[in-house]
């Protein structure tokens, strides 16, 4: 399951936040969190290792895009056993949809409550859709 979805600046200001657990919106709550990816996005860019796509804790992974202006990252619970692959496919479905209600130039600086409500609705239209398919593949190969 995904657990929640945020949106940040290149400069690892969160820009929108939404935990689906408890649904949540609030962007003060994520604030530590960005700064962190940020934090070792930019280090691994400036050592020259690359810019991470997905990492993991005991708990979490953690999968990352970023467009020009902002950035979107994914949590999902490692015991979760859905494919590297089919989140990263979710992950760029969701960015290229938000892409489309931010742009370039909203997103590097802050997003209005109109557009934190529509990056709101395009999660829980594509994410639980993209459940949904998951769980038909579990079935079919389980016949």
């Amino acid at each position: 399951m995904i657990r929640s979805l945020y949106i940040m600046s290149p400069g690892g200001v969160p820009v929108y936040y939404y935990d689906r657990i408890k649904q949540e919106d609030k962007v003060a709550d994520a604030i530590l969190f960005t700064g962190l990816i940020t934090a070792i996005k930019n280090f691994m860019v400036e050592t020259d290792v690359g810019e991470p796509e997905v990492f993991s804790t005991k708990k979490r992974e953690v999968y990352l895009e970023a467009t020009d202006c902002f950035s979107v990252a994914l949590i999902k619970d490692i015991e979760d056993e859905i494919s590297s692959e089919l989140v990263k496919e979710l992950l760029s479905n969701l960015t290229s949809e938000i892409y489309f209600v931010l742009g370039d130039d909203e997103a590097c600086n802050v997003i209005d409550l109109d557009q934190a409500e529509m990056v709101k609705d395009i999660a829980d239209m594509v994410i639980p859709e993209w459940e949904r398919k998951i769980e038909a593949k579990k079935e079919e190969e389980k016949k």
